[in-house]
């Protein structure tokens, strides 16, 4: 499962993400979802990775971090970056995205930027 999202952990990163006043999820190269409904139904026919859409604090730009699925870990990738970086987390925890995916992308960016928090 190297270049896609599994279903299950599919939906509840969406409920996750539906949380967040400023992190967004998308598919590749589309606008991002409405609702974890949106998301939902968009996996449950695409077999293909889901992208963070994650803003940079007092910027109008974004990174993207795609996320893919490995056994029983949600593995997210930066793409927004010449040097990949990467985390994994358990789904067991996966609520603790928040502080991985923003500890890995503001250790990818310039000093003096950082995420805008979740």
């Amino acid at each position: 499962m190297a270049n896609e999202i599994s279903e299950h952990h599919a939906k509840t990163l969406a409920q996750i993400v539906e949380q967040s006043s400023h992190w967004k999820l998308q598919p590749e190269k589309k606008p991002p979802f409405h609702s974890p409904e949106q998301a939902n139904e968009y996996v449950s026919t695409h077999n293909e990775p889901l992208y963070l859409r994650v803003p940079v604090a007092g910027e109008d730009d974004h990174l993207l971090v795609k996320v893919t699925s490995s056994n029983e870990d949600l593995v997210f990738s930066t793409v927004s970056f010449e040097t990949p970086a990467s985390t994994r987390v358990h789904y067991s925890h996966v609520k603790l995205i928040q502080g991985n995916v923003t500890e890995m992308l503001n250790d990818c960016l310039p000093d003096g930027k950082k995420v805008a928090s979740f």
